[in-house]
Protein backbone atom coordinates (compact mmCIF):
# COMPACT_ATOMS: atom_id res chain seq x y z
CA UNK A 1 0.00 0.00 0.00
CA UNK A 2 1.21 3.43 -1.03
CA UNK A 3 1.07 6.73 1.67
CA UNK A 4 3.50 9.00 -0.02
CA UNK A 5 4.05 11.49 2.77
CA UNK A 6 3.33 15.40 1.86
CA UNK A 7 3.54 18.95 3.36
CA UNK A 8 0.65 19.70 6.15
CA UNK A 9 -1.65 22.14 5.09
CA UNK A 10 -4.34 24.45 7.14
CA UNK A 11 -7.60 21.92 5.63
CA UNK A 12 -5.48 19.22 7.40
CA UNK A 13 -5.42 20.68 11.25
CA UNK A 14 -8.58 18.90 12.37
CA UNK A 15 -7.79 15.65 11.31
CA UNK A 16 -4.02 15.91 11.98
CA UNK A 17 -4.77 17.47 15.90
CA UNK A 18 -6.60 13.96 16.33
CA UNK A 19 -3.05 12.62 15.44
CA UNK A 20 -1.25 14.60 17.38
CA UNK A 21 -3.53 14.14 20.54
CA UNK A 22 -3.47 10.00 19.53
CA UNK A 23 0.26 10.33 19.91
CA UNK A 24 0.43 12.08 23.11
CA UNK A 25 -1.86 9.49 24.94
CA UNK A 26 0.38 6.75 23.16
CA UNK A 27 3.61 8.13 25.17
CA UNK A 28 1.09 8.30 28.55
CA UNK A 29 1.36 12.19 27.62
CA UNK A 30 -0.82 14.98 27.33
CA UNK A 31 -0.82 17.59 24.38
CA UNK A 32 -1.86 21.03 24.89
CA UNK A 33 -1.88 21.81 21.32
CA UNK A 34 -5.21 23.44 20.35
CA UNK A 35 -6.78 24.46 16.61
CA UNK A 36 -6.13 27.36 17.36
CA UNK A 37 -2.37 26.86 17.35
CA UNK A 38 -2.04 24.11 14.52
CA UNK A 39 -3.57 26.25 12.55
CA UNK A 40 -1.17 29.52 13.46
CA UNK A 41 1.88 26.73 12.52
CA UNK A 42 0.43 25.78 9.08
CA UNK A 43 -0.68 29.27 8.05
CA UNK A 44 2.99 30.68 8.79
CA UNK A 45 5.30 31.88 6.59
CA UNK A 46 8.15 30.97 8.56
CA UNK A 47 6.74 28.14 10.26
CA UNK A 48 8.26 26.59 13.05
CA UNK A 49 8.15 23.16 12.40
CA UNK A 50 7.78 21.28 9.44
CA UNK A 51 4.74 19.22 9.34
CA UNK A 52 4.32 16.27 7.22
CA UNK A 53 1.61 14.07 6.86
CA UNK A 54 0.58 10.53 5.12
CA UNK A 55 -3.15 9.66 4.04
CA UNK A 56 -5.13 6.29 3.12
CA UNK A 57 -7.95 6.87 1.17
CA UNK A 58 -8.63 10.61 1.94
CA UNK A 59 -7.54 9.90 5.46
CA UNK A 60 -4.37 11.39 7.51
CA UNK A 61 -3.02 8.09 8.99
CA UNK A 62 0.15 9.38 10.26
CA UNK A 63 2.19 12.80 10.93
CA UNK A 64 5.97 13.80 11.63
CA UNK A 65 7.58 17.28 12.76
CA UNK A 66 10.71 18.30 12.10
CA UNK A 67 12.54 21.32 13.74
CA UNK A 68 16.18 22.49 13.57
CA UNK A 69 18.80 22.65 15.92
CA UNK A 70 22.95 23.80 16.02
CA UNK A 71 25.76 21.52 17.57
CA UNK A 72 28.63 23.62 19.13
CA UNK A 73 30.49 20.09 19.21
CA UNK A 74 29.66 19.49 15.58
CA UNK A 75 29.57 23.92 14.50
CA UNK A 76 26.98 22.37 12.37
CA UNK A 77 23.11 22.31 11.86
CA UNK A 78 21.11 19.34 12.42
CA UNK A 79 17.12 18.08 11.73
CA UNK A 80 14.88 17.36 15.05
CA UNK A 81 12.61 14.47 14.22
CA UNK A 82 10.35 16.13 17.16
CA UNK A 83 7.30 13.51 15.80
CA UNK A 84 7.14 10.57 13.85
CA UNK A 85 3.64 9.10 14.74
CA UNK A 86 1.36 6.22 12.56
CA UNK A 87 -2.41 5.87 13.59
CA UNK A 88 -2.48 2.14 15.53
CA UNK A 89 -4.58 0.90 13.01
CA UNK A 90 -2.03 1.92 9.72
CA UNK A 91 0.65 0.40 11.23
CA UNK A 92 2.95 -1.75 8.96
CA UNK A 93 1.84 -0.68 6.19
CA UNK A 94 4.63 2.00 5.19
CA UNK A 95 3.71 4.50 5.91
CA UNK A 96 5.64 5.43 8.68
CA UNK A 97 9.05 4.89 6.64
CA UNK A 98 7.44 7.18 4.10
CA UNK A 99 7.31 10.05 6.87
CA UNK A 100 10.76 8.80 8.11
CA UNK A 101 12.45 9.52 4.79
CA UNK A 102 10.68 12.71 4.18
CA UNK A 103 11.27 14.14 7.30
CA UNK A 104 15.16 13.10 6.70
CA UNK A 105 15.38 14.60 2.69
CA UNK A 106 13.59 17.95 4.33
CA UNK A 107 16.30 17.98 7.03
CA UNK A 108 19.73 17.46 4.43
CA UNK A 109 17.25 20.17 2.03
CA UNK A 110 17.38 22.55 5.00
CA UNK A 111 21.62 22.16 5.42
CA UNK A 112 21.24 19.61 8.48
CA UNK A 113 24.07 17.63 8.74
CA UNK A 114 22.17 14.54 10.53
CA UNK A 115 18.80 13.88 11.87
CA UNK A 116 18.21 13.37 15.77
CA UNK A 117 15.43 12.34 17.17
CA UNK A 118 13.89 10.02 20.90
CA UNK A 119 11.88 7.17 21.96
CA UNK A 120 10.37 6.53 24.68
CA UNK A 121 12.60 3.52 26.12
CA UNK A 122 9.85 1.09 26.16
CA UNK A 123 8.34 1.71 22.79
CA UNK A 124 10.22 -1.24 21.15
CA UNK A 125 8.60 -1.14 17.73
CA UNK A 126 9.39 2.18 17.27
CA UNK A 127 13.20 1.28 18.15
CA UNK A 128 13.55 -1.92 15.77
CA UNK A 129 11.88 0.49 12.86
CA UNK A 130 14.50 2.82 13.63
CA UNK A 131 16.99 0.12 13.76
CA UNK A 132 16.20 -0.95 10.66
CA UNK A 133 16.46 2.42 9.33
CA UNK A 134 20.02 2.68 10.09
CA UNK A 135 19.78 4.65 12.90
CA UNK A 136 22.87 4.74 15.81
CA UNK A 137 21.74 4.54 19.18
CA UNK A 138 22.76 7.47 21.82
CA UNK A 139 21.81 6.82 25.06
CA UNK A 140 21.51 9.59 26.95
CA UNK A 141 19.08 10.95 29.98
CA UNK A 142 16.23 13.14 28.92
CA UNK A 143 14.94 16.17 31.01
CA UNK A 144 12.75 18.64 30.95
CA UNK A 145 11.94 21.49 33.16
CA UNK A 146 8.81 24.28 32.82
CA UNK A 147 9.59 27.67 33.72
CA UNK A 148 10.22 29.33 36.04
CA UNK A 149 11.62 26.85 38.29
CA UNK A 150 15.24 27.05 38.78
CA UNK A 151 16.82 24.85 41.56
CA UNK A 152 14.72 24.15 43.99
CA UNK A 153 16.90 22.88 46.88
Amino acid sequence: MNHPARVASLSDAPALLDLVREHAAFERGMASLSLSDLGTILSAASPPTRLLVAESDGTLIGYAAVTFDFSLWRASRYGHLDCLFVASSARGRGAGRKLFEAAAGFARAEGADWLEWQTPAWNSEAISFYQRAGALQATKERFAMPFPVLFTG
